[in-house]
């Protein structure tokens, strides 16, 4: 999938990919980024492209106690899931 962004929105999802310890920069393009401190958990592989970002991947994160670990889930399919969560990480600022 493909999410359209404006130059700041853009700008302000590099930085906080950037800054972000949960966060790897596999290419000049291209992040993977887990978030697990919000109501959904979530990761994502981003890649920039030209107006936003394409979604290569996404899925739910659950976390299994007795494996003292967390698994991808459901995936996710719909565009405003991704934004929600990006939201919600504070990816695009206050």
């Amino acid at each position: 999938m493909r999410i359209k962004l404006t130059q700041e929105r853009e700008a302000a999802l590099r930085a906080f990919l950037q800054a972000c310890e949960d966060a790897e920069q596999l290419s000049a393009r291209e992040y993977v980024v887990d978030l697990y401190d919000i109501e959904r958990p979530v990761s994502l592989d981003l890649v920039f492209v030209k107006g936003g970002v394409a979604v290569d991947g996404a899925a739910e994160l659950k976390y299994d106690e007795a494996l003292d670990g967390w698994y991808m889930d459901k995936r996710l399919e719909r565009p405003e899931e991704v934004i929600e969560a990006l939201t919600a990480g504070g990816a695009f600022g206050a």
